[in-house]
């Protein structure tokens, strides 16, 4: 899969085009953070590869509530760094405080999105339907040289968060 914040550019457009239903804290948080899975195996000197964080397991059950509660608790404890953190990157969400509902959906989104884009694009990817079933060789979704259509598809996506984000921009300072 390409960097990381591109997990996140992937489906930042939910946010754009429904803004009241998509948080954007969310979404970042939880279409990014499954990867730190990666730092903590390379802080350990381990290899990398996806275990249990990368599984659609983890993205439906532990990880959303976790990042929710994260999320939830940070828009309502110090929305004056949210401000300011919008702010420096020149964003200006129609909301600041979000629904746990709509943290929690995004969330849900945001993880899911994560496992879905990865598990097309990785040879070895054994824990994908953990605890159902665990890969012992090749991942049997990875598409080889074809995952080329994936990478199109979510650059597509990140072109349109990044026109829907300068749009919003441009919106923003002509409002003032």
């Amino acid at each position: 899969m390409p960097p990381t914040p591109i997990h996140f550019f992937s489906i930042a457009p939910l946010h754009f085009i429904k803004s009241g239903t998509f948080d954007i804290t969310a979404l970042l948080l939880s279409s990014t953070c499954i990867d730190l899975e990666l730092l903590f195996f390379i802080l350990n000197g381990q290899p990398l590869y996806h275990g249990f964080s990368h599984s659609y397991f983890f993205a439906l059950t532990f990880f959303p509530v976790m990042i929710s509660l994260v999320v939830f608790v940070a828009e309502r404890k110090f929305p004056e760094i949210l401000k300011s953190t919008y702010k420096f990157f020149r964003f200006s969400p129609t909301e600041l405080k979000y629904s746990f509902k709509s943290i929690f959906l995004s969330s849900l989104i945001g993880g899911v999105s994560h496992i879905f884009f990865d598990m097309w694009t990785h040879r070895v990817s054994s824990y994908l339907f953990y605890p159902f079933v665990v890969f012992s060789s090749e991942n049997p979704f990875w598409i080889g040289e074809y995952e080329v259509l994936i990478y199109v598809i979510v650059a597509f996506l990140s072109i349109c968060s990044i026109y829907f984000w300068i749009k919003r921009m441009r919106t923003h300072k002509h409002t003032r």
